[in-house]
């Protein structure tokens, strides 16, 4: 049984005390919709360059990534995918980052409402909240595990606790709370990561240099697989298919695009956004770095290290880290999984209640002949949006308990399951927004047939394994056998193939489509001041 020293617990305990009375402070007194959600469009472009960074960086990126380069084989490829990340931001700020300051708008899926209509809006808007739900409930999981390790209490027990402690402080403070929450869990988890690597070298006969010439003795640091192949990693992989993946989830994911909009104008969102990207790939260096000095800690056949590569990391911060320095750690780690997981909660609820229950409202209002706008169904609105804060908390909650319940679930490297899951689904999204670029008056059905194509293609080449699916319909194939696509390849095959017969239906069934006439949340657009 692991437990970790009293000193230890006190420095976690305190941090998260620290984390949930920081929240509470900041979103202290009254608050309007606006300010709940996007802070009054307030923030420095520092504070939201620290919460892209740390929203994007949650305890699977912290615990799952080491393990990817700790495994046998395991090498720096990932970072190929990284390379895509960089120069998907660059798209992101030159093509869609516009849109979002043509007006006074809360969620990115507003800006389908403009282009298509109400239905396209809920549509994607819905995809959204359901995949991200699935996905910050395996982060969630992931960081239970932690718990389970340090103090052998159940898993389901550690989800519960770490996702009451977040809702709590998320709920309570709104968007500010959260992105200044988030500066500091960054700053907290980068020096737990350096200070892991320390406790390693120090554990080496030659320190840092016995983690390089491991690493290169092992081929660790081996980064760029040139041969092009749609089921392994490689460059092709790396830069389409990650730029593609950020393309969908920072130009289209409310989650992140919620974080522009807290910027003070678009410039300083240009700066945020782009300089997350080098940060981002300089950050996974480092973990794989912290992977790369496990490996050869653990190589010394000193003790043993853990069976699952996902928890490798947990394992040798609550067994072989000084007293002190494994709280100090610990706090890195739930720092990381609240800071993905509150943002996540933060930008469902504002999906929800700015697509869905606004405009149910002012339907209703209309109907009545009453005022649409005022300070009572302001008030109204915000406090919808701090119960549904709390209720996606409760629903990431179940998810990660089903995953804990569920072996078959955690077979695979978690970190890969959270970017196939990304992917996917954001790329059904990222289909309708390149449509929009054109100048053809799409459908709404035509582009929920495409979106629907798009699932189950996607589902097929990339989420179902092909053995199991040939079986199913009575071909009888080796068990190795797959065309299963590699996960990065997600976002591009969801966006094309909704792409392509969303068109393919628009022009075979020209006059049965009621058009959109780009009304409602258009007419009250007005434009931003830009420094």
């Amino acid at each position: 049984m692991l437990n970790i020293s009293v000193v230890d617990s006190v420095i976690v305990v305190v941090y998260v005390l620290l984390t949930l009375c920081l929240g509470i402070w900041i979103g202290r007194g009254p608050t309007n919709l606006s300010g709940f959600l996007v802070g009054d469009r307030s923030l420095p472009w520092y504070a939201v360059l620290g919460s892209i960074v740390a929203t994007e960086t949650s305890a699977v990126t912290f615990l799952s990534i080491p393990g990817v380069i700790f495994a046998a084989g395991g090498n720096c490829s990932f970072l190929q995918l990284a390379i895509g990340f960089v120069l998907g931001r660059l798209i992101v700020i030159a093509w869609l980052m516009p849109g979002y300051f043509r007006g006074e708008i809360l969620t990115a899926y507003e800006i389908l409402h403009q282009r298509f209509g109400g239905l396209t809006q809920r549509t994607a808007s819905l995809i959204f909240m359901l995949t991200r739900t699935i996905a910050d409930g395996l982060r969630l999981y992931l960081t239970g595990l932690v718990l389970n390790k340090v103090t052998n209490f159940d898993t389901s027990l550690c989800v519960l606790l770490m996702g009451v402690a977040t809702i709590i402080y998320s709920s309570l403070g709104g968007i500010k709370s959260v992105v200044w929450n988030d500066c500091i869990q960054l700053i907290v988890y980068l020096i737990g990561a350096v200070v892991a690597i320390g406790v390693i070298a120090n554990g080496l006969p030659n320190g840092i240099q016995g983690i390089v010439d491991y690493g290169n003795q092992e081929r660790k640091f081996d980064m760029v697989q040139w041969a092009f192949s749609l089921k392994t990693e490689n460059i092709w992989a790396g830069v389409i298919g990650g730029c593609f993946l950020c393309l969908a989830t920072h130009g289209t994911d409310q989650m992140m695009v919620q974080r522009y909009l807290c910027s003070r104008n678009e410039g300083q969102a240009r700066l945020a956004l782009g300089l997350s990207g080098p940060f981002i790939f300089l950050q996974f260096a480092l973990f794989l770095f912290v992977g790369v000095g496990l490996a050869a800690f653990y190589a010394q056949g000193l003790t043993k290290p853990a069976e699952v590569k996902d928890q490798v990391f947990a394992l040798f911060i609550v067994q072989d880290m000084p007293i002190g320095i494994c709280g100090i750690t610990l706090a890195a780690v739930f720092s990381v999984a609240m800071s993905t997981l509150s943002s996540s909660l933060s930008g469902s609820a504002s999906a929800i209640v700015n697509d869905f229950i606004k405009p149910a409202k002012e339907r209703r209002l209309q109907e009545l002949g009453q005022p649409t706008q005022g300070d009572a169904i302001d008030a109204s609105l915000t406090r919808a949006s701090q119960w549904w804060t709390a209720i996606f908390g409760v629903l990431q909650i179940g998810v990660a308990i089903v995953v804990a319940w569920s072996p078959a679930l955690q077979s695979d490297s978690i970190v890969r399951q959270v970017i196939t899951v990304a992917g996917f689904a954001s790329g059904l999204v990222l289909g309708v927004f390149m449509l929009g670029q054109s100048k053809r008056d799409f459908s709404q059905s035509s582009l929920l047939i495409g979106m629907l194509f798009g699932f189950g293609i996607t589902s097929l080449l990339v989420l179902v394994p092909t053995s199991w699916a040939l079986k199913q319909i009575g071909i009888s194939v080796a068990e190795n056998y797959s065309w299963q696509i590699h996960g990065w390849w997600a976002a591009v095959i969801a966006s094309f193939s909704t792409c392509a017969m969303a068109w393919l239906v628009d022009v075979a069934f020209p006059k049965a489509k009621p058009r959109h006439t780009h009304t409602g949340s258009t007419e009250r657009t007005r434009s931003r001041k830009h420094k």
